[in-house]
């Protein structure tokens, strides 16, 4: 024991290095960063939402549809302009996005049956970028809504006085629910599928930079052994091998869980900051019905991503481990690191674009073969409360952790461990003999 716990020592010292540190400290940075920076990129736009209104009609309709605006929440500045060209122009203005530009004559042409033009103006401080286009859509989306709902009020009480517009407009009143799990709430599915996203595109990319971040260290540690002929040493010594090989992978598993833990801290800080920037407050009706649904992750739920993300990093590290050992120096580690890449991309990528459940067979046989996918898609899967797929996904993991541990144990119980090397030049698996 005490032989395996001074290799164990040596391991984590060569694998816990300044640059190891450096990379959780930055994706624990990052997240916040990007969380912190949402909600307050969320909030200026947000202030920046005073609608500039140029009323060139200055009829009882403009009036009134800018009070109606005003009544739904807009901030309204009513200007005295000439036409955009001035309102665009002046400094006065200059902080403001949207411009809203009613036409003279507007409420004559409503009253004579025909249809005037009203003038939408977006503007953006810099190239399209950011949440600011986004939202910006979103606002004049509902301001265009708005304005079409006043106008249309108005022509029908001209034409029918006795009528409630409301009813001739909307003779059905409309109910979104969603259905989930066995959950059903009230709340439309825009929210429902734009809370998803927010959470369902971010964290594949932070699991497969962690992934690679992890596979490349423990790459480098073992090939770096085997160039600098340390390995040999160690193979040469009385110690039994499967000992090296266990404490390798015990310190591989030390860093694994340092990553995952950093992993599922900077995941809560940037959730924080989404939900922050959706306006999903605790007591929000939003907020409430997601929570209904179970798409909001309890800490339990996040406990139960760490575990599926940790046998990710396992099944990569114990991949990395053999394929470092196969490397024929530190140099060729890009090379090697091909196929873990390949299975990397298949399972990020495809996910986003492919509906599993309705995939095709092979496709979904393909991708939930790859351990990688299984982590990548935990969070999804907790939001949908299929919690034990996420368990079946961990266990799937720790077969194929263990398969490849084992392969790993054959492959230094072997005599041609240090003059065995994967050459992608040729693809082979090829030996080379020293003198």
């Amino acid at each position: 024991m005490r032989i395996f716990l001074l290799l164990v020592k040596k391991e984590i010292k060569e694998l816990v290095t300044r640059q190891l540190i450096i990379s959780i400290a930055a994706m624990l940075f990052i997240f916040h960063i990007i969380g912190k920076f949402t909600g307050e990129q969320a909030r200026a736009s947000s202030a920046r939402s005073r609608i500039v209104v140029a009323d060139l009609d200055r009829s009882e309709l403009s009036a009134a549809l800018s009070a109606s605006l005003e009544k739904n929440g807009y901030r309204v500045e009513r200007a005295q302009l000439s036409g955009p060209e001035e309102a665009l122009a002046s400094p006065a203005y200059a902080e403001d996005a949207l411009f809203l530009v009613l036409p003279a004559g507007m409420q004559k042409a409503v009253d004579a049956g025909t249809r005037p033009e009203v003038a939408f103006y977006a503007r953006f401080r810099k190239a399209l970028s950011g949440m600011d286009a986004a939202m910006s859509a979103s606002r004049m989306g509902k301001i265009k809504a708005r304005v079409n709902d006043v106008l249309s009020d108005y022509a029908i009480k001209i034409r029918a006085p006795a009528a409630d517009p409301a009813f001739l407009k909307y003779p059905a009143e409309a109910a979104e629910f969603v259905v989930l799990g066995g959950s059903v709430a009230r709340i439309s599915v825009a929210q429902v599928a734009a809370f998803a996203q927010s959470q369902t595109y971010f964290f594949p990319i932070a699991v497969f930079f962690i992934v690679v971040i992890a596979a490349q260290m423990v790459m480098t540690a073992v090939a770096s052994e085997k160039e600098n002929k340390t390995l040999e040493t160690l193979l040469s010594s009385p110690v039994d091998r499967r000992l090296l090989v266990i404490s390798k992978l015990s310190a591989s598993v030390c860093i694994a869980l340092m990553f995952s833990g950093a992993y599922m801290l900077g995941m809560r800080s940037f959730m924080s900051g989404i939900t922050g920037a959706a306006g999903l407050s605790t007591a929000s009706p939003a907020t409430a019905a997601l929570e209904k649904l179970g798409m909001l992750i309890s800490p339990q739920g996040y406990l139960l991503i760490g575990l599926s993300v940790l046998f990710c990093i396992l099944c990569a590290l114990a991949i990395a481990f053999i394929l470092g050992a196969l490397s024929e120096d530190v140099k060729s580690i890009q090379a090697m690191m091909t196929p873990l890449m390949m299975m990397l991309m298949l399972s990020y990528l495809l996910p986003l674009f492919v509906d599993l459940p309705s995939a095709s067979l092979g496709v979904r046989l393909l991708l939930y073969a790859i351990p990688f996918t299984h982590a990548f898609i935990a969070p999804q899967n907790i939001m949908s409360g299929d919690v034990a797929g996420v368990w079946w996904g961990i266990a799937y993991q720790a077969a194929v952790f263990l398969v490849f541990v084992t392969a790993a144990g054959k492959l230094f119980s072997g005599e041609s461990l240090l003059t065995l090397k994967l050459r992608f030049g040729g693809s082979k698996l090829q030996r080379s003999n020293n003198g």
